[in-house]
């Protein structure tokens, strides 16, 4: 009867392991710290100051090219009202119409170059600081022993938005306690930049 008990004990102890085998490897190599954590990376795009300051430049310098594309504006517009001071088919008015349109298309072409000139460069600062940052959030994850970063909010939803409400509702995490990291790796960026050779390898504590 003995023997029939400890057969049966047995093969239930084979069968528990079987069933939960992350159960029992987690068991055998004890503890391993966090191994979730989510982040907010609109937070640290606002809060990383070089970033900013970037930002900050090619709003300067788009105002500039506003300016400059502004008085050419209007010269077209006193160009055009010229134009309607004139009657249609006369040697003036076909002189002023060809350099109207003229000017209209160069003007045209330079706004379409500078916009997509400012909009590479907009992409590529942020890209670059993108990838300082996950650089970085992928050390603070191997000191931590953190196995996933997932993508988060920390905004409320604004019930007086539709595409807010939207957005808040198809948002992946639901639910997280204090698995944010967010103002970690906001410390790491929120202070004017220091040369590569005088940063230090440590973890900053998160703000408070």
């Amino acid at each position: 009867m003995k023997n029939h008990l400890l057969w049966a004990t047995l093969l239930a102890s084979i069968a528990a392991i079987c069933l939960s085998p992350t159960a029992a490897i987690a068991q055998a190599a004890g503890p391993s710290g966090t191994n979730v954590a989510v982040i907010d990376m609109l937070e640290v795009f606002k809060h990383h100051q070089r970033l900013q300051a970037q930002l900050a430049d090619i709003k300067k310098d788009a105002q500039l090219e506003e300016a400059k594309l502004r008085d050419q504006r209007s010269r077209l517009q006193s160009l055009a009202d010229q134009l309607k001071t004139l009657k249609p088919d006369t040697p003036d008015y076909v002189a002023k119409e060809k350099a109207f349109a003229s000017m209209q298309a160069d003007l045209n072409v330079q706004l379409r170059q500078k916009t997509r000139e400012f909009q590479e460069r907009e992409a590529r600062i942020r890209y670059n600081v993108y990838q300082e940052v996950v650089e970085y959030i992928g050390r603070f994850a191997r000191q931590y022993n953190i196995q996933l970063v997932l993508l988060y909010s920390r905004q409320p939803i604004d019930t007086s938005k539709p595409q807010s409400v939207l957005m808040g509702l198809s948002r992946p995490i639901v639910y997280q306690n204090k698995l944010d990291i967010t103002d970690h790796v906001i410390a790491a960026f929120d202070r004017p930049p220091v040369p590569v050779a005088n940063r230090g390898p440590a973890i900053p504590t998160p703000r408070r």
